[in-house]
């Protein structure tokens, strides 16, 4: 991968405020991830290689195979998984992975009825970086990851009712699969995506591939920019995340957070939300209901609530929030993660 990018990213990251600066959560993992990047193979980017990706959403493999793994336990692994686990029913009530992605499919056709969405079987997942957990139904290809994405849309989509040609800012924008799964149903939507400098560059690059690069307007091109005169409709714009404050005083349709608000410290939230309150005309959230774990190598200082957001949303109407759930299973073990829908009041 050509890392000339991700290097003018970290140089002006380095210069950003502190309150841009990663926290105690993310900078646990910041240099294996930096590091990762300048040696990545992106033809390999989603087939497990690189384990500290799956920090932040990369890797649809089944099972991530660690680099590191001795030869002889990586091939019996891989046999057991190629012969066993996907040809037997290994699990109680005679399920098998077949199975198990069967149902979730079923689960996103449901939904996509139930909230009047667009159509999983409209769209399907783009295939580069080598995705190891792909399967097809109805024609189309899919990967478990994938659909949870869709599950997340269809719940926006139950109050925003999406006509297809909104702004929606996204921080936190990690994998970019939440971007796919939108962009793919809504071609002419426009993305604003925000996130830390490794994290934005990789997104970058995956989502020229399964988008087209027609769409994109990478970082090579907003990086300088002091106001966003220069948005291309129907685009899909990258950013840093110290250049959030571009968006004071912007109007646009939806913010969306997914589980990177927890990761951060109270005071950290609290600018980012204080930079788009008022100017959003809806918020999704989902995060850990009663914070992030403030112990181990990864951790936060103070843990940030579904209470906290209730706070400083004001002058925003919660709409619904329940347990968020995957194609597949929930998300978190007891109600550890929620989802709620907020409209500008």
């Amino acid at each position: 991968m050509e890392t000339n990018k991700l290097e003018r990213l970290l140089q002006k990251y380095r210069t950003a405020p502190p309150q841009y600066q990663a926290t105690s959560y993310w900078g646990a993992y910041e240099k294996r991830i930096v590091d990762a990047i300048r040696s990545l193979d992106v033809s390999q980017l989603r087939s497990g290689k690189y384990p500290i990706l799956a920090t932040f959403g990369i890797g649809d493999a089944v099972y991530m195979y660690h680099a590191n793994m001795r030869f002889l336990k990586k091939l019996i692994l891989k046999l057991i998984h190629r012969y066993i686990i996907n040809r037997r029913a290994i699990l109680p009530y005679g399920l098998s992975m077949s199975n198990i992605q069967e149902i979730a499919y079923h689960h996103c056709k449901l939904m996509g009825d139930c909230t009047g969405s667009r159509p999983i079987n409209s769209i399907e997942v783009s295939k580069f970086g080598n995705p190891r957990g792909v399967f097809k139904q109805d024609n189309h290809e899919y990967t478990v990851q994938f659909l949870a994405y869709y599950i997340r849309y269809c719940f926006s989509n139950r109050h925003v009712k999406y006509r297809g040609d909104e702004i929606v800012v996204e921080l936190g924008s990690g994998s970019g699969y939440q971007t796919e799964v939108l962009k793919k149903l809504y071609p002419n939507m426009t993305f604003l995506c925000f996130d830390l400098p490794a994290q934005i560059c990789l997104c970058e690059e995956y989502l020229a591939h399964a988008l087209g690069e027609d769409s994109i307007v990478g970082t090579d091109v907003t990086l300088e920019w002091n106001d966003l005169s220069g948005i291309k409709k129907g685009g899909v714009h990258f950013f840093g995340n110290w250049q959030f404050p571009l968006l004071r005083g912007i109007e646009f349709d939806v913010f969306w957070n997914a589980a990177s608000f927890g990761e951060m410290e109270p005071d950290v939230v609290a600018n980012y939300i204080d930079i788009i309150r008022g100017n959003a005309k809806w918020i999704y959230l989902l995060q850990a209901r009663h914070g992030k774990e403030t112990r181990g190598k990864a951790h936060v200082n103070r843990p940030v609530t579904l209470e906290n957001y209730k706070k400083l949303l004001s002058g925003y109407v919660l709409q619904e929030e329940h347990d968020a759930w995957q194609a597949h299973r929930r998300l978190g073990e007891s109600g550890g993660y929620f989802e709620g829908i907020w409209k500008r009041g």
